[in-house]
């Protein structure tokens, strides 16, 4: 709490100065909404690269691009290309420095990691969602039936390895868009996947797999949109 107090406090410092300096030289063209919302965008930014929530930093990175291209006569970028260009980059830092997940395996001990969030789902049709963070759920059905897991600008992992299949199989229905998402499922599993795909991708190496004869089916449907899915055999 101590280091928060520090943070925020010289936050605020700076941010007076900028508040002044704004009104000086070729800043004078920005107005006063400009100005709060470079604060808050700053403070955003700052904050979440302490977490290491990279959604939280390159996204007000963009849109600070986009209020200051001209009064500091910056190449002029389309926003929706400024948005794709973060959202990308921000997945791509995700899984670059996203902890090993051997090193996340605490079923029980329930440790939660600094730069993403993690839980526990007891439950055979479970429902996760995360949106703008990253988040780690594991699983622990004990006949799992289908699942609805959404991820919107953001990095979602999903653990199988702790639940069993209902004897029928099981639906996975994934949502992601502008994210990506891993999900981490026993090699002793037949999974099949039909993800409808648009601008992204989805990586299914079956060749890793080592089903069991009569294994129960994992059926993978959804919608991949400007992201990435990742089928990873454990």
């Amino acid at each position: 709490m101590k280091n928060r107090n520090w943070f925020w406090g010289f936050f605020f410092l700076l941010a007076a100065i900028f508040v002044i300096a704004s009104q000086t030289g070729s800043f004078g063209q920005i107005g006063l909404m400009s100005i709060l919302a470079t604060v808050l965008l700053a403070a955003l930014a700052i904050h979440s690269a302490v977490n290491r929530n990279f959604f939280g930093v390159f996204l007000p990175l963009a849109f600070l691009y986009m209020i200051y291209w001209q009064p500091l006569k910056l190449i002029e970028i389309s926003f929706w290309l400024l948005i794709l260009a973060a959202v990308l980059a921000s997945v791509g830092f995700s899984i670059l420095f996203r902890s090993h997940p051997s090193k996340m395996l605490d079923w029980n001990g329930g440790i939660q990691h600094p730069n993403q969030t993690s839980e526990n789902i007891d439950d055979n049709n479970p429902y996760a969602k995360v949106s703008f963070g990253s988040s780690s759920k594991y699983l622990h059905s004990d006949s799992l039936k289908s699942g609805q897991f959404i991820a919107s600008f953001g990095a979602l992992e999903v653990f199988f390895d702790q639940a069993q299949l209902s004897p029928e199989g099981a639906e996975i229905f994934i949502d992601c868009s502008f994210s990506g998402v891993e999900l981490y499922v026993p090699k002793q599993w037949r999974v099949h996947d039909n993800m409808h795909v648009s601008l992204g991708a989805v990586n299914n190496d079956a060749r890793l797999t080592e089903p069991l004869e009569n294994a129960p089916m994992l059926n993978i449907t959804g919608n991949v949109q400007f992201g990435a899915v990742d089928i990873k055999y454990i």
